[in-house]
């Protein structure tokens, strides 16, 4: 392992920060106000909005990356952004909240992050073309300028860029595409402890190759790609999205499912990608799982990564070593189990977008997808699950559970028949500038996910 790399993993593995997340309804209404008068002005941006909510069942504020506009740098210390947080200098950014970054500029713009900014330019017929290279840390495509306020889509893939394209020369650019083709193109087939292990390499090399930034992105962007494929709700909502050129630009976090084995293999491939561990969630006795947050301070990407945890193991850092075998499956270990690890041939267990949450659970509704029971419905976070979409199982893994005792023979059977619960899409609404997580109630989602007591959707 490089060495710098190594160091890199071991301060990700062994440095824990557990957040208080809290409301800053003032930095939002400062966006909100931004927002307004760009809409305002701009008659494309304020139709935009509506389709948005239309089309999409989101908010334009779903989407922002940054604003640009003329505000007071001490209004803006004030609401707590910071300037030059993990980015250029000139550039606002708030560290205790999910809220767009803010540039103080006579001009106004609205920039909404999009995961392919030729696609966006073309949704709204733009022949201004793209600024910045493809797979870079930043790539702008302008669609719209009236009335000086400029409105834009944004692949977002690191803020050292600040708001500026990023260009590539010719090596930079065969350093990405390699990197890029390194995730893209491993084995997913291989499963196991061992099988992540490998996946270690494969990190290190990327972030040698283009750096942490866009190793992570690059990581999370062909993620999100291999889930969509194999999840229903995913499909149809990603092509409401996409008809105005937008992607999973309104991602919210990315949930991973692995193994007792295999979590500290899985701690150590993100942390050589550069992300950094957040806070914990226990459910212990309760639920029978844990959940490791982690977040990219280069890109701003959030992974939330579960594993089964024996009821002693709460008060431990379960990211931070090998944990032990048990003779027992939990919700996330007979997944697994079932489907395999979610870095691998599984996939993850769901994409969390930030969307228009009533609007969302009955558009998809009308399109035939249910949504499971809320399991957080606060002003400030509302979370539920789509049903979820059930996959085929092995025969031979079944076979191999039953005969370790680990599933009843009964409920193998019905796994055969008809397969097993495997991902969904997860419906999020935040307020208040919120970035948090429900300790609580989401322990009760995971009871109900398992897929020995999977129910399907829930009918208000």
């Amino acid at each position: 392992m490089n060495q710098a790399v190594n160091q890199a993993v071991n301060r990700v593995v062994n440095r824990v920060v557990n957040t208080e997340w809290t409301l800053h309804e003032a930095a939002e209404s400062l966006v909100a106000t931004l927002v307004e008068e760009a809409c305002e002005r701009n008659a494309d941006l304020a139709r935009l909005a509506a389709r948005l909510e239309s089309g999409t069942s989101t908010r334009l504020h779903d989407w922002l990356d940054h604003l640009g506009g003329p505000v007071d740098p001490g209004r803006l210390s004030e609401c707590g952004y910071i300037e030059g947080h993990g980015t250029r200098p000139g550039v606002w950014r708030h560290p205790g909240a999910q809220l767009p970054a803010i540039v103080p500029q006579r001009g106004r713009a609205v920039a909404l992050r999009v995961d392919d900014s030729a696609a966006f330019a073309a949704a709204h017929a733009s022949d201004r073309g793209v600024e910045g290279a493809p797979l870079s840390g930043l790539r702008r495509a302008v669609v719209s300028d009236g009335s000086g306020v400029a409105l834009s889509g944004v692949e977002r893939r690191s803020w050292a860029c600040g708001v500026q394209p990023e260009s590539f020369d010719g090596e930079r650019s065969a350093r990405a595409y390699a990197a890029w083709r390194l995730w893209a193109e491993r084995p997913r087939t291989w499963d196991g402890a061992d099988a992540v292990e490998r996946l270690v390499g494969t990190a290190e090399r990327m972030t040698e190759l283009i750096g942490a930034d866009l190793a992570g992105s690059y990581a999370l962007e062909i993620e999100r790609r291999y889930w969509q494929r194999r999840n229903t709700a995913a499909v149809l909502q990603h092509a409401r999205q996409d008809r105005l050129g937008l992607g999973w630009g309104n991602n919210d976090h990315h949930t991973f499912r692995s193994g007792r084995a295999a979590f500290y293999p899985l701690m150590r491939v993100f942390g050589a990608l550069g992300f950094r561990l957040r806070e914990r969630f226990y459910a212990g006795a309760e639920a029978g799982w844990g959940a490791q947050v982690l977040e990219h301070p280069g890109n701003g990407g959030v992974i939330f990564a579960d594993v089964d945890l024996a009821p002693a193991e709460v008060e431990i850092d379960f990211a931070g070593g090998a944990l032990a075998p048990r003779e027992e499956l939990g919700t996330v270990g007979l997944w697994c189990a079932l489907h395999g690890e979610s870095i691998l041939v599984a996939g993850m267990h769901h994409l969390e977008g930030q969307f228009d949450f009533d609007r969302l659970r009955d558009d998809l509704a009308l399109l035939g997808v249910g949504h499971m029971r809320p399991f957080s419905d606060f002003a400030h976070l509302r979370q539920a699950f789509t049903e979820a979409e059930h996959w085929p199982v092995p025969r031979e893994r079944l076979a191999r559970l039953t005969a370790a005792g680990l599933l009843d023979a009964a409920k193998a059977e019905e796994f055969a028949a008809n397969g097993a619960p495997g991902s969904h899409l997860e419906n999020l609404a935040r307020r208040g500038g919120f970035k948090g997580f429900n300790q609580t109630n989401v322990s009760a989602t995971m009871r109900a996910t398992d897929p020995r007591r999977y129910q399907g959707a829930f009918n208000r």
